[in-house]
């Protein structure tokens, strides 16, 4: 581990406890402010939280704390030695309205641009992934300014209330070009404690569908959990997203351990022209909230995925391995040729995914 993880680590309790006693806005809704809707009878809340569709034990004793630490210590190459490349999307370039256009910033972070509408989904595009900023500190990038090229946004999605997902920061720079909200039930009360209007938010549970500017959006199960601080753990729901635009079908399937859900999405919802699915950030404590890279090729052909977008890698380390291994390993064990590597920032058409499978990365190895 590097000398600032090991900084940020003795550092963390100390900025967290000083953060909450301020009330800082970073932690979102209260325990109070999430209890105040009630979700009985939904899919799935039970005894007071939320639950998986499958048992999903984390392993959170301080003995695998402790060997998290020493993993983090012994890890190498976690950063890139030099900036990533960026392709810079020009948002105002004129675009054909009969199709269906991704950009990826990023982690999980991404663009939609379809009829006009332009849908941000898991806009994380701040610098950190923790409530306080010592540790996640984004990669190196040769020119990242998303912030700049984004007009208005007519929706704004969310998978689930983790940092690196829900970021506060992007928010509340993006808040007055933003529309309408789209997240998973229970999340809505940390964008209420922000002053988002509960009238352009709309919160959906596991199997539920809304359309917004023409587009279908129906919230699929996930392995995962939730919570900003302790006392939400579990208060807010998560979820993927099976998006129907008048041209294709899409999932976006938020962070997810491998689990029986991605046989009954594929079963009532596919099959898909894309996915783009968590592949990165994984660890043996987390393998039931995170996937390898090759149980996401396996989910892909369980929802009977066309082309697959590898999320959750590419922005940030967050787990020990080298910051490169996700999409080295899912190109290595993709026998069929369906994983897609478009670079950072780059705007590319769902019809045309195939021609984005360049090896960039390879360069940077060290």
């Amino acid at each position: 581990m590097k000398p600032h993880w090991l900084v940020g680590l003795a550092l963390l309790p100390v900025g967290y406890v000083a953060r909450k006693l301020r009330n800082d806005p970073q932690f979102g809704a209260s325990l109070r402010q999430m209890k105040q809707r009630d979700y009985q009878g939904t899919a799935a809340w039970k005894m007071g939280q939320f639950r998986n569709l499958d048992k999903t034990p984390l392993h959170e004793d301080l003995r695998s704390l402790m060997g998290d630490l020493v993993g983090y210590i012994k890890a190498k190459q976690t950063q890139p030695a030099a900036p990533l490349p960026v392709a810079v999307a020009d948002s105002l370039s004129q675009i054909d309205p009969a199709e269906d256009y991704l950009t990826w910033y990023g982690h999980s972070a991404l663009r939609l641009e379809t009829g006009g509408q332009t849908v941000l989904i898991d806009p994380m595009l701040g610098e950190w992934v923790a409530p306080v900023p010592f540790l996640g500190h984004r990669f190196p990038y040769k020119d990242y300014h998303p912030l700049e090229d984004i007009g208005t946004i007519d929706l704004m999605v969310f998978s689930h209330d983790h940092y690196d997902h829900l970021d506060y920061d992007t928010l509340m720079a993006l808040k007055n070009r933003t529309k309408a909200y789209l997240v998973p039930l229970g999340l809505g009360a940390h964008l209420r404690a922000w002053d988002i209007p509960d009238a352009s938010i709309t919160e959906l549970d596991w199997w539920q569908s809304t359309t917004i500017g023409g587009i279908t959006y129906t919230a699929t199960p996930a392995r995962h959990f939730s919570g900003r601080s302790p006392s939400t753990r579990n208060k807010s729901l998560w979820c993927g997203y099976v998006i129907q635009t008048p041209h294709h079908r899409i999932f976006f399937g938020g962070d997810s351990g491998y689990g029986r859900h991605y046989p009954m999405i594929g079963e009532r919802l596919g099959p898909f022209d894309l996915t783009m699915l968590d592949s990165g950030q994984y660890h043996k404590r987390w393998k039931n909230v995170h996937m390898q890279p090759e149980e996401a090729l396996r989910a892909h052909a369980d929802l009977g995925g066309k082309w697959l977008l590898p999320i959750h890698w590419g922005g940030f380390s967050l787990s020990d391995h080298a910051w490169y291994d996700p999409i080295a390993r899912i190109e290595a064990a993709d026998q069929t040729e369906r994983v897609l590597s478009p670079l950072i920032g780059q705007r590319f058409a769902v019809s045309e995914a195939g021609t984005y499978r360049e090896r960039w990365w390879e360069e940077l190895r060290g």
